[in-house]
């Protein structure tokens, strides 16, 4: 694939109740994860999908803060492509390949339900400039480090 292929797969895992047992988030060019591959691994497991969907931005830096720039990004990037996926899973979303996360599989097996998506990075940095500029949480508006 080509080194402009910037797209990142993600594959969530949720129980029989619907609840987020695990992820994994990786770029699809090398199957490396984004930072850490389940970076708020700890910070989901256990939620119902409506509870993360019901989630903002704010309320999440709110519950899980961070001083350094690069994680909050980080942060932020898995919290929104968690959130497109599960956007995607409940109709909320289309999922076609114009949209944040373009469905790739769902799956049920052992009790368990797998989805995979392809995000597209640059929707998701949209969001992630957007929750750092508006002026609705009144949280300081530092400028957001932003990787091409």
């Amino acid at each position: 694939m080509p080194c402009s292929d910037v797209t990142e797969l993600i594959q969530v895992t949720l129980d029989s109740d619907e609840r987020f047992v695990d992820y994994f988030f990786s770029k699809r060019t090398c199957g490396q994860g984004v930072g850490a591959g389940n970076l708020l691994l700890e910070q989901f497991c256990g939620r119902t999908v409506d509870e993360i969907l019901a989630m903002d931005a704010e309320r999440f830096l709110s519950e899980h803060p961070v001083e350094d720039e690069l994680e909050e990004f980080l942060g932020l990037k898995h919290f929104f492509a968690i959130q497109s996926v599960l956007e995607v899973l409940t109709g909320k979303e289309p999922g076609g390949k114009d949209d944040p996360c373009a469905a790739a599989e769902i799956a049920y097996e052992d009790g368990r339900l797998v989805i995979e998506g392809q995000i597209a990075v640059d929707l998701v940095t949209e969001k992630i400039k957007a929750c750092g500029n508006c002026s609705k949480c009144g949280r300081s508006k530092k400028a957001k480090v932003v990787f091409g």
